[in-house]
C-alpha cells in the first residue's frame, strides 16, 4: 500500500520523549572484538573471523541458506564438511581488510573495512544475505548488520547472543569526485573523509533507532545522516553535495538508477517528485543554519534537534 506524502514527511514519532543518559553503555559483546584487535599475532584477521563466522567459509550460490551444510555450520555451529566441489572461498585482498571499533554516544560496534570492492560484496552476501548471491547496487558502499550468528559470542555469552557490525567499502562518498566537494580536497583526502562521512552516516541511522525507535528508508533520515556525516568529516554541510550524493540533477530530476529512488519506493510518482523538492529545500535551509552557526554545537543536541524536524515544514 502506498504511503501518503503527509505521512512520509513526518518526523520521528518519539523524538520529543526524553532521551536516556548518554553515552549509552557499551555492550559486553564488544569485549570479543576488542580482544581481536589486541591480539592478532597467531592468525590473520580473516582466519580468526572464520573461526567464529562460518558464513565466511561457505560458497555463495542460490539456495545455500536452505542447505544442510548451512544449517549444520552456521545454525548449529558444527564443523564444516570438506566435500564441497569448490574450494573454501577467500578474499581477493585479505591484507586490505581492517577492523576498528566505532565509538558513538548512542552505539558502539565493530567495523570491517576494505578497499577491495569484490571483497566488500563477498562480506555483504556472506553476513547480511546468508551466503546468497543477492544483488548489491553499485552505489552501496556500507552495510549495517544486526542479528548475526557469531559463534565466538555465542560461546561466550549464550545461545541467543547475536552480533552487530558495520561493513564499509573505501570509495568516494556518493560517487562524487573530489573536485565537486566543498573545499576541493585532493582525491586521497576526499577518499579518507568519505570513510569518516560514511561511518558517521551509518552510526546516525543506528542512533535514531536506539534513541527514537525508528530507522527508516526516508529522505528526512538521509538528510539527517548526511548532515551529521558531513559535519563530522568536512566541518560543514553542503546542500549541493547532499543533492549530488543522492544522484539528483541540478534541475531536481534524477535518473532511474539514482540512489534517491531507494527512499521513495512507497510513494506515488507525483508525491515522490514533491518529496525530492521538499528535501532539497530543507537541505538549503540546513546549509544556511550551519553557516550562520545556528545549529546546536553539541552532537547529541544537534541530532535531537534534527530528529524533531519535518520534511514539509521550514527549518528555522
Amino acid at each position: 500500500m502506498n504511503q501518503s506524502l503527509r505521512d512520509y514527511c513526518q518526523g520521528f514519532a518519539n523524538t520529543h520523549a526524553p532521551w536516556p543518559g548518554l553515552p549509552l553503555p557499551e555492550p559486553p559483546t564488544l569485549a570479543w572484538w576488542r580482544a581481536l584487535l589486541a591480539d592478532r599475532d597467531a592468525n590473520s584477521l580473516v582466519d580468526t573471523l572464520r573461526e567464529s563466522l562460518p558464513q565466511l567459509c561457505l560458497p555463495q550460490y542460490p539456495g545455500i541458506s536452505q542447505s544442510d551444510e548451512y544449517r549444520r555450520s552456521v545454525l548449529l555451529g558444527l564443523p564444516i564438511h570438506t566435500s564441497f566441489d569448490t574450494e573454501m572461498p577467500g578474499l581477493l585482498a585479505p591484507e586490505e581488510l581492517r577492523i576498528e571499533i566505532a565509538e558513538h554516544f548512542a552505539v558502539t560496534l565493530p567495523v570491517l573495512c576494505t578497499a577491495n570492492r569484490e571483497d566488500f560484496l563477498f562480506l555483504v552476501r556472506a553476513l547480511a544475505h546468508r551466503c546468497e548471491p543477492a544483488p548489491v547496487a553499485a552505489g552501496v558502499h556500507a552495510q549495517a548488520i544486526g542479528g548475526l550468528i557469531h559463534w565466538g559470542l555465542i560461546r561466550a555469552h549464550g545461545r541467543e547472543t547475536r552480533a552487530r557490525l558495520i561493513l564499509l567499502h573505501d570509495a568516494p562518498y556518493g560517487s562524487v569526485p573530489a573536485d565537486q566537494v566543498p573545499g576541493h580536497p585532493s582525491t586521497a583526502d576526499w577518499l579518507a573523509r568519505s570513510g569518516v562521512l560514511r561511518l558517521e552516516h551509518e552510526l546516525t541511522h543506528l542512533a535514531t533507532k536506539a534513541l527514537c525507535g525508528e530507522m527508516r528508508l526516508n529522505l528526512l533520515d538521509e538528510l539527517i545522516a548526511d548532515a551529521m556525516g558531513m559535519l563530522r568529516a568536512l566541518g560543514t554541510f553542503s546542500a549541493d553535495l547532499y543533492r549530488r550524493c543522492l544522484g539528483i540533477e541540478g534541475d531536481g530530476s534524477a535518473q532511474p538508477d539514482a540512489r534517491v529512488w531507494t527512499y521513495l519506493a512507497e510513494l506515488e510518482q507525483s508525491d515522490a517528485l514533491a518529496a525530492i523538492q521538499l528535501v532539497l529545500e530543507r537541505a538549503r535551509e540546513l546549509e544556511h543554519l550551519v553557516q550562520a552557526e545556528r545549529l546546536p554545537g553539541d552532537s547529541i543536541q544537534r541530532l535531537k534537534w534534527l530528529c524533531q524536524q519535518r520534511l514539509d515544514q521550514p527549518w528555522g
